[in-house]
């Protein structure tokens, strides 16, 4: 993918973005508005990997208030899927968290994508600090990650179901590594315990 073509899948992004906001401003297109978000989220994992085939994607690292940074994201998810239960819980979560917003936005949304389009009826966001690192984590009620994924690990892209293309995991993982303090790098886990457990870990 030569700048040319990054550039066009850029701006087509950006209309699908704007799209989706007006599907939403209507009020009864639902299900629209989320094919519009899934399809900018799409050319978006595209740009990234591209960027990071080139050695091209960076952490920029700055303050936030994890607290803060669910609450925006379940807000979104809220109104994307009215039917579900999107609880937060932020009884522990840290005063203060150093990671790349924008990145980590952007691998923790399609984890909650996921967990919203296959969850019975509640998804749950997490924070909270161990061993002196930072886990971000997405719950749901669903029917579990396949057995050959939580086998063989995201090391290469796997869909999580017969929708997806698995860019999303594989980028998170990417995202998570990048980000490092001195000697620890950050990771991602995925689990079944009474449905999908996603958990981004960072320093």
């Amino acid at each position: 993918m030569n700048d040319l073509f990054a550039a066009v899948v850029h701006d087509v992004k950006n209309q699908l973005a704007e799209l989706s906001l007006r599907l939403g401003k209507r009020g009864d297109a639902q299900k629209e508005m989320e094919i519009a978000i899934s399809a900018a989220r799409r050319l978006s994992e595209m740009l990234l990997v591209h960027r990071q085939e080139n050695e091209l994607l960076s952490v920029n690292s700055d303050s936030v208030n994890a607290s803060d940074f669910l609450q925006m994201l379940a807000a979104e998810y809220r109104e994307l899927f009215p039917n579900l239960l999107i609880e937060i819980n932020d009884k522990n979560a840290p005063k203060l968290a150093f990671f790349d917003d924008a990145l980590v936005r952007m691998a923790l949304g399609n984890a909650i994508h996921n967990a919203c389009r296959i969850a019975q009826s509640r998804v749950q966001l997490s924070t909270f600090e161990k061993d002196k690192m930072i886990v971000l984590e997405v719950r749901d009620d669903g029917p579990g990650y396949p057995d050959c994924m939580l086998a063989e690990g995201i090391s290469t892209p796997m869909p999580v179901s017969g929708r997806g293309t698995g860019l999303g995991l594989y980028l998170a993982r990417k995202i998570a590594e990048l980000h490092h303090l001195e000697n620890r790098h950050g990771y991602v886990e995925l689990s079944n315990e009474n449905g999908a457990v996603f958990r981004m870990i960072l320093p």
